[in-house]
């Protein structure tokens, strides 16, 4: 299970997320050991200011009528008892040393006199059923009281014990109040409203600032297929907007190299047909007549790569008008043709809808691809496969395939497989590179594959919905 998204939109929020968790947190732990502290410091001062009230009203009064004072002032968080000497008391824990020292200082201001004072924080904690002891304590409470006494003094017992005048001890058995942890948890709602809302805000800026940044992966995506497209609109942070202005400028220039490369080579190819003319006509009035039947086989190769060239490049950067296509009748148009002519076409399956795109380009590119079949194999087989998400046309057939390593080679241009297909075949390596590049445009593509029973596969994949673009080029091999 992936647990990092692999979304820039996934991971700033994963890591806000987090990171307005862990502050959240760390707020509500320092709330507790403020209000923890500062609970105990009141109340230390109540209990300390009681003790130190009690034992000097018991020391003023007689031994008789101690007893009724001692009564009285018993209750859950103070038990007092008269001894003759000081009781012994089990030492508490270092951890509470500065504690104790505090409280006996702060006891010590409040009885305003120098009597002997001990006091001492008891190691066992208090037990339940017990008047004056409160519930059990957990071990989380215990372990906590022990290194951060002021969050849970209501843990231990403070054992504070005052020499009167008479030579009598008055001991006190004290217990600090503490803050409830459940005041804490009306701070929870709180919380998560304040991490709802600012995760909501953190995620709005997230997303205007990655909207702009897929807007530029996708016209980086079609700058391939489509590299004269609209600007992609600048907007979003300023860095934002700079890398898309820095990637519209870059666009601009290789929009103006292909066509300047386009525009060289359409004109070296049309310019190389006036020397092949005047080369086919002086070579028809050559003597040795087997030598000038080798000239013209090699005129016409080169003639019909000035042709095909010439084709390639033609009216790149049109925009022909886009319209509901009937696929179905499109690929009938075809076989027929191929039929009259005495080739065997077969075809299956139908198109659902129409397909909006460029009638004359989708027809060239399909006979592109029927052509390289019928030549190769002498047959072929035709397959609509048609759905919601994509319009397929696969021109499959028997012949004896591509090898695997090379089928992607043979979409470059003048690049060809006679070694591997048929030595006698023609062509001059352009069919598959046109069936292509105007599938691209479509925002589709040519896909080959071997059959598995032997032969090509050479599919058509066209995107419903996609945005048609012009196609490049228009001609067969």
């Amino acid at each position: 299970m992936r647990l990092v998204p692999a979304s820039l939109f996934g991971r700033t929020l994963l890591v806000l997320a987090v990171g307005l968790l862990l502050a959240q947190a760390a707020s509500v732990v320092l709330n507790l050991f403020d209000r923890g502290s500062s609970v105990y410091r009141l109340a230390a001062i109540q209990i300390a200011a009681r003790i130190a009230q009690n034992a000097r009203i018991l020391n003023r009064l007689p031994a008789a009528e101690r007893p009724k004072v001692i009564e009285s002032v018993d209750g859950r968080h103070l038990r007092v008892y008269l001894s003759e000497q000081t009781v012994p008391v089990s030492r508490g824990f270092e951890e509470h040393d500065r504690y104790e020292n505090a409280f006996r200082e702060l006891l010590l201001r409040q009885i305003g006199v120098s009597w002997p004072v001990n006091v001492e924080i008891t190691s066992q904690p208090r037990v339940p059923n017990v008047p004056g002891e409160g519930s059990v304590a957990t071990p989380f409470e215990i372990w906590l009281a022990r290194y951060f006494y002021y969050l849970f003094p209501d843990t231990f017992s403070i054992v504070a014990q005052v020499r009167l005048e008479d030579g009598s001890v008055a001991v006190f058995s004290a217990i600090v109040p503490q803050e409830p942890l459940s005041r804490l948890e009306s701070l929870v709602p709180q919380l998560l409203l304040l991490v709802g809302v600012c995760f909501a805000l953190a995620g709005l800026l997230v997303y205007m600032t990655t909207r702009s940044l897929d807007r530029l992966a996708q016209a980086a995506d079609a700058i391939g297929s489509s590299p004269d497209g609209a600007p992609t609109e600048e907007s979003g942070p300023s860095e934002i907007r700079r890398v898309i202005g820095a990637f519209n400028r870059m666009q601009q220039r290789v929009r103006d190299h292909l066509q300047e490369r386009t525009r060289l080579l359409g004109a070296i190819s049309h310019d190389l047909k006036t020397p092949i003319t005047r080369l086919r006509l002086r070579t028809e009035m050559l003597a040795d007549s087997e030598v000038g039947a080798k000239m013209q086989r090699d005129l016409d190769e080169m003639e019909a790569m000035v042709g095909s060239t010439l084709e390639f490049f033609r009216d790149l950067g049109a925009e022909p008008q886009r319209r509901p296509i009937d696929v179905g009748a499109l690929v009938e148009s075809v076989v027929e043709d191929r039929r009259d002519v005495g080739q065997t076409l077969e075809v299956r399956g139908a198109a659902r809808t129409p397909y909006p795109g460029h009638p004359q380009a989708l027809r060239r590119c399909l006979e592109n691809l029927i052509e390289n079949a019928v030549r190769y194999a002498g047959s072929a087989a035709i397959e609509l496969d048609d759905t919601a998400e994509r319009l397929r046309i696969a021109v499959r057939d028997q012949g004896p395939g591509i090898p695997e390593a090379e089928l992607q080679r043979v979409f470059e241009p003048y690049y060809r497989l006679e070694y591997s297909r048929n030595p006698a075949s023609g062509g001059v390596g352009l069919g598959l590179s046109i069936a292509r590049n105007i599938a691209r445009w479509h925002g589709g593509d040519v896909e080959l594959s071997n059959a598995s029973g032997g032969g090509l596969s050479a599919a058509i994949v066209l995107p419903r919905g996609a945005r048609v673009r012009s196609p490049s080029a228009r001609g067969s091999g």
